[in-house]
Formats: C-alpha cells, structure tokens, sequence
C-alpha cells in the first residue's frame, strides 16, 4: 500500500528503516548494506530527506553520519502513517459489495440527490474540479 503514496522504491526503503530505527545514527555504507540499494541511490535520498529536515548529519572523521531529526514536526504523523500502511498482513475486508445493478440504482439517488442540492443552493452551482475525460464518457455510455 505505501507504494500507492511514496512512488520511489529506494525511498520507501529508506523511510522504512529510519523510522523503524530512530535512535541509531549510521553512515552512508552501513545504511547501502543494511537496506541493500547501492549507495549512490541512498546518497541521493538522504541528502532529499536531509533538505526537508527529517534527518540530522554531521562530519565525523573522514565519514558523513546521519540522524533522524527528534524534532521534524511530521516525525509522529510518519512513524503512524508507516505503521498502518506496513502493518496490513492481510488487505483489508471489503464491507459492502454491489452489483452494477444496485451501483446504478444508487447513481439514481445521488442523481436526486444532487438536483434537490442544485435546487436548494441555486442553479449555478459549479464542479469544484472538472471531470476526467474517461469519467465523462463512462457516464455518457451509462445514461
């Protein structure tokens, strides 16, 4: 599920073992080793992750050591935000499944729906966002 949000695979692995290791400080060969990506690639996202300041690095000898930062201000909201999304062992249970028959009969409502809205605000209420183009043909196949 976390690729759906976080499109780079180094990143994701990256992210994963930071957060997951929070207290430990690593340099960049211990990390390429530890998560299997070439340093290079773990280079790079480093440096990205240290722009936005969720890590802390500093000089140490001839090496650049590297932190998760206590303080950046989303930490909590990505440490939960990493536990929901890895903490699926099985995906999640659909609730409620409808045939297309029973969707079409609740497109019907919503349909109402709308109208009786459009007619109790006034008619020029507009879309906030435009339609996508396969959105609009699918609902001109279906009326």
């Amino acid at each position: 599920m976390l690729e759906f949000f976080i499109s780079s695979a180094s990143r994701r692995k990256v992210l994963v073992y930071l957060l997951n290791n929070q207290a430990k400080e690593y340099h960049l060969r211990e990390l390429s080793r530890n998560i299997g990506e070439p340093a290079s690639i773990i280079k790079r996202e480093l440096d990205r992750l240290e722009q936005i300041g969720f890590l802390l690095s500093w000089a140490e000898g001839n090496q650049r050591r590297f932190k998760v930062n206590p303080r950046y201000f989303l930490l909590n909201e990505l440490k939960a935000f990493l536990d929901k999304a890895t903490g699926f062992s099985t995906p999640p249970r659909v609730l409620q499944r409808f045939t297309l028959k029973e969707a079409m009969e609740k497109r019907k409502t919503w349909k109402k729906r709308s109208k009786a809205i459009a007619e109790e605000y006034g008619k020029d209420l507009k879309r906030q966002r435009p339609r996508h183009p396969a959105e609009k043909r699918l609902l001109e196949r279906l009326a």
